[in-house]
């Protein structure tokens, strides 16, 4: 269950870059929109939050299964596994909320253009006005 979860996150992630990446590199058109780099961040930091997170409990999850074996199933229940899924899930759109706050909160007053293939936080906090 945790791994299928896995899986999802990692097909979402890559989603999230690869087709931006691609028409950049086919069109070379380079230009994005402020409230599409928002939302990309967005994506981007709270499918890779959730992946982090989701590691670590499938971590815990081989713990059990390796140092607990007979209890295994009482601990490593269905109800317990929903619950490390909606936390990881959980987990990575907070991280994501408060980054792409933080990264859209700034003022931007140089040239809005961004020399990378796709938005990330630091080529954002560069264009910004202030000291960050």
């Amino acid at each position: 269950f945790l791994l299928s979860h896995l899986s999802l996150i990692d097909l979402a992630l890559i989603s999230t870059t690869v087709p931006k990446i691609a028409i950049n590199l086919f069109s070379g058109k380079k230009s994005i929109s402020k409230v599409a780099c928002g939302t990309r961040i967005f994506f981007f930091f709270a499918l890779g939050g959730g992946e982090c997170l989701l590691l670590t409990l499938v971590s815990y999850d081989c713990y059990v299964a390796i140092c607990k074996p007979l209890r295994y199933p009482i601990i490593m229940n269905t109800n317990i596994c929903l619950k490390m899924a909606l936390v990881s899930w959980g987990g990575g759109a907070l991280n994501a909320l408060i980054n792409t706050i933080y990264a859209m909160d700034f003022p931007f007053c140089c040239s809005r253009e961004i020399h990378h293939f796709f938005c990330e936080l630091p080529a954002i906090l560069k264009l910004s006005c202030k000291d960050t």
